[in-house]
């Protein structure tokens, strides 16, 4: 009987070693086995993937047993250590789209600020582990998408749950990018490459310097050659590429690809080798694909390629004055200048938007500022205006140097104050200096100069570092207004001059979408639009005359924001996300201030007590006339010229004078945390 049942049951086939298979040879199974051991070799076997039957019953106990432990680990408490951290530093997260993690979508606050006793925050930076893939990054009180969720910590409830900052998740994922480098693109027809070279110029050869377009259209022309044979030109043609369909381009189309991401593939693919020489074409293309990657809101890999052309650079001795003797020709002299000086500028503004250090010192720079050039025949397209490099340079200069000196180090107010009044001083100067081609034309009716985005590009510029380095005493004065408290005197023009000129930006850009100028994938802009609507939320809850117009802009400025989500903006998915807390924080806001009043019907808050908040009247009094419907002409120049500002840049120093109360944001023990660069 146990005969029979032997032989029901089914034979175990014995599996053969590689070598005995390949040789097709009985093999003894064992290990080793004898064959092996005979021929004195390795013995290895294939690895095996049996089939084994389970039973339902087991499966769905494996199931309930794994939702039960995941129960309990949801229903926890934090541990200890965690809520001994502050927030000094937001983290983000980095995980890719594509990452199987990314649905995590914001870190917790360790602790809530009471808008009464200002941000309570450790000194150390805030880094979580929270299991995840990858480290937690943290960002800078610098970035844009900081101040945000500084501003929410500020206007929350202390019954509310912890305020959280959203990871950084919006970008085009690296799998999406490598897939695409390993298929086909094909190089575009001639009419087509010539039609994208002439948008790419407008951001390569006008406002920032990184080709000569003559040169550029002639390897162009030898590329449709059978023979040709140029990896570099080609690397450096397919980023064009990319950058002329992302700027051609309005929106991305439901289930295609991001415009000239293609294109952008191959590029990096074909930049993977790094040579021991580094050639002004591998700067170029470094500078181009940086670019294109600030738009992919790929920020950290922009400031990585800006931060490599400026290496580069520096080994090739771009940062220096070359001797007329071994180099005489000016065109290649000032072209080596003025690639400089785009990898300085692109380094130091993405920089300042990161909180990051940049790559190279002021005072390790010789080299001279552009110079204008006299060209004739094709060449004589080749070099812009020398005007608006030398004002790019200039600002991008006084942008990171507002960033390492306030963001940086534990302060107390009146030394803050003070920093903050030597930057604006210095913005001032900046402003004054501008030659008469870069004012930007003041008359309320239709703006030709909205047509020339390095003009506008200038001016936002030049509106987002005056509101860098304005904003944290903006927050500052938000802190006090919540605490009815009294706004130190010095305080007032300041925040003025930082609202004025988020009203501005906002002008600029909802009348450039008007006429068409703005690029609805480009970054630049969204990025400007984001702060200037900040601001412009945190102006809409400081009870003056103009507070309900500044909500009204600040609920325009987010409809614009939402049409450029939906077209496929990354940067504007991100700071949309931003956005969504700031509209849910507002109404929350409203709600309570609606409570108020409806518990002290017999004290209506007023709007029109301006000078509790800034010192003036109604804006128009001030000299802002804001009773147009975009904010007439007042502009960052016209705002840096304001008599109360002016009185206090002309002081030395700030004579701060701090409420009675105490309530100080930038104490040691309630301040915002600065965190310092490592």
């Amino acid at each position: 009987m146990e005969d029979d049942k032997d032989s029901l049951m089914p034979r175990i086939k014995s599996t053969a070693c590689q070598r005995c298979h390949s040789r097709k040879v009985k093999c003894s199974g064992e290990h080793p086995c004898k064959n092996c051991v005979k021929s004195a070799v390795d013995c290895s076997y294939p690895p095996r993937n049996r089939r084994v039957r389970v039973d339902e019953s087991y499966l769905r106990h494996l199931i309930a047993e794994n939702k039960r432990l995941r129960s309990q680990i949801s229903q926890q408490p934090r541990q200890p250590a965690l809520d001994k951290l502050a927030p000094a530093e937001e983290t983000e997260t980095e995980t890719g789209p594509s990452s199987p993690i990314s649905t995590v979508r914001c870190l917790p606050a360790p602790n809530r600020p009471d808008p009464s006793h200002g941000l309570p925050l450790d000194d150390q930076p805030w880094f979580i582990d929270i299991s995840l893939q990858h480290t937690p990054t943290p960002i800078n009180e610098a970035a844009d998408t900081a101040f945000a969720t500084r501003f929410r910590q500020v206007l929350s409830d202390p019954s509310d749950p912890p305020c959280v900052h959203l990871p950084h998740i919006d970008y085009a994922g690296d799998d999406t990018i490598m897939s695409l480098a390993e298929n086909p693109c094909p190089w575009p027809r001639p009419a087509r490459a010539r039609s994208l070279m002439n948008v790419a110029f407008m951001h390569t050869s006008h406002g920032n310097h990184i080709v000569r377009p003559s040169v550029v259209l002639d390897a162009l022309g030898k590329s449709y050659s059978p023979n040709w044979r140029d990896p570099v030109m080609a690397c450096k043609l397919r980023a064009l590429f990319a950058l002329g369909e992302l700027c051609s381009s309005r929106f991305v189309p439901p289930g295609q690809e991001f415009p000239g991401l293609a294109h952008f593939a191959h590029a990096t693919k074909i930049l993977s080798y790094l040579g021991e020489r580094p050639t002004l074409d591998f700067i170029e293309i470094r500078l181009i694909l940086s670019i294109y990657s600030f738009t992919l809101n790929r920020v950290y890999a922009a400031y990585t390629f800006a931060g490599s052309a400026i290496r580069m650079g520096v080994i090739m001795g771009l940062h220096l004055n070359i001797p007329v003797a071994q180099q005489s020709d000016p065109v290649v002299r000032e072209h080596r200048n003025r690639v400089w000086w785009t990898s300085y500028i692109l380094d130091r503004m993405w920089a300042s938007k990161l909180g990051c250090p940049p790559a190279i010192q002021d005072e390790d720079i010789k080299v001279d500022l552009p110079t204008p050039v006299l060209l004739e025949g094709p060449s004589a397209q080749d070099f812009a205006y020398a005007g608006y490099h030398t004002a790019f340079v200039k600002l991008a200069s006084i942008s990171m140097h507002s960033v390492r000196s306030i963001y940086t180090g534990k302060d107390q107010a009146s030394a803050l104050f003070n920093k903050v009044q030597q930057r604006v001083k210095e913005l001032k100067a900046w402003a004054e200096e501008l030659p008469p081609p870069l004012h930007l034309d003041t008359s309320l009716g239709p703006n030709p100069a909205y047509h020339n985005y390095e003009l506008l590009s200038l001016h936002l510029i030049l509106n987002q570092t005056i509101i860098l380095a304005t904003r944290p005493i903006l927050l500052y004065g938000l802190c006090l207004h919540n605490n009815a408290t009294q706004t130190p005197a010095p305080a007032r023009p300041l925040i003025d001059t930082c609202i004025r000129c988020a009203r501005h930006s906002y002008r600029i850009l909802s009348e450039s979408w008007i006429h068409g100028a703005f690029p609805a994938l480009y970054h630049d802009l969204t990025q400007c639009l984001f702060s200037a609507l900040t601001v412009l939320a945190v102006s809409s809850l400081l009870d003056h005359s103009e507070c309900g117009r500044d909500r009204e802009w600040f609920e325009e400025s987010v409809e614009l924001l939402s049409q450029l989500k939906d077209s496929g903006n990354f940067p504007a998915r991100e700071f949309y996300r931003h956005v969504e807390l700031i509209m849910a924080t507002l109404k929350d806001v409203d709600r309570r201030r609606e409570r108020d009043l409806a518990r002290n019907a017999d004290q209506e808050l007023q709007c029109g007590d301006v000078a509790r908040l800034t010192g003036h009247g109604t804006d128009a009094e001030a000299g802002d006339g804001t009773a147009c419907p975009f904010g007439t002409a007042v502009t960052a120049e016209t705002a840096l010229a304001e008599p109360s500002l002016q009185q206090l840049l002309m002081q030395p120093t700030v004579d701060m004078q701090f409420p009675e109360s105490g309530f100080d944001l930038f104490s040691e023990e309630n301040g915002l945390y600065w965190p310092e660069f490592g």
